[in-house]
């Protein structure tokens, strides 16, 4: 008998079950309790990628999905789920850091084709509170902080919504109209300007 034969090849590891952003969708929206859409899971994990301060996975998944998620067993949908999350989270950071497409955010649409920025834009501000402190020196460089506006001025969350719409007024209404078609060129500057906070070298 063979040296070889003695010994069995290592199995190829298991290849992590994901969902299509529909099929997250569609399983969100099923649940009993309220969960967050794909687009503001999007906004969330885009503002985790690009923050001047590293969060680790184990302190940001559990407020944007919950217990039952962050702590899914295996074989389980919720593990097919955390597993979609992390995927993405994996792939904005890779394309971000020069990979071969250009980042392209998850949007809300409506059934006429109109994007609904709000969404992402929350879900970008909840990122963003995770590390805030060390974001506000960085909000208050009118190079990054102005902007950011373009997504922050969608945020239903950091204020009261008739403040919110007092402020947007006459014609910045109309610009954060258009805003989303800025949000993937805005989110590669905060990557590449960030950086030196979160010690990477951007190539």
């Amino acid at each position: 008998m063979s040296s070889s034969s003695r010994f069995k090849r290592p199995k190829k590891p298991r290849k992590a079950r994901t969902l299509t952003h529909e099929k997250l969708e569609e399983w969100l929206g099923s649940r009993g309790n309220p969960m967050p859409g794909v687009s503001m899971i999007d906004g969330y994990l885009a503002a985790l990628v690009v923050s001047p301060q590293f969060i680790p996975p184990e302190e940001w998944l559990r407020p944007i999905v919950g217990e039952g998620i962050a702590w899914a067993p295996d074989g389980s949908m919720e593990e097919v789920v955390r597993n979609t999350i992390f995927q993405r989270y994996s792939q904005i950071g890779a394309t971000l850091s020069g990979g071969p497409k250009r980042y392209a955010p998850i949007y809300m649409r409506t059934d006429d084709g109109e994007v609904l920025l709000e969404q992402f834009a929350n879900g970008f501000y909840l990122g963003m509170r995770r590390s805030i402190d060390d974001w506000k020196p960085h909000i208050s460089n009118p190079e990054i902080g102005r902007p950011l506006t373009a997504i922050l001025g969608h945020c239903t969350t950091m204020m009261p919504e008739d403040q919110r719409q007092r402020a947007l007024q006459g014609q910045a209404t109309e610009v954060l109209a258009q805003s989303w078609q800025v949000v993937p060129e805005l989110i590669e500057m905060l990557h590449v300007r960030l950086a030196g906070a979160r010690n990477v070298e951007i190539r």
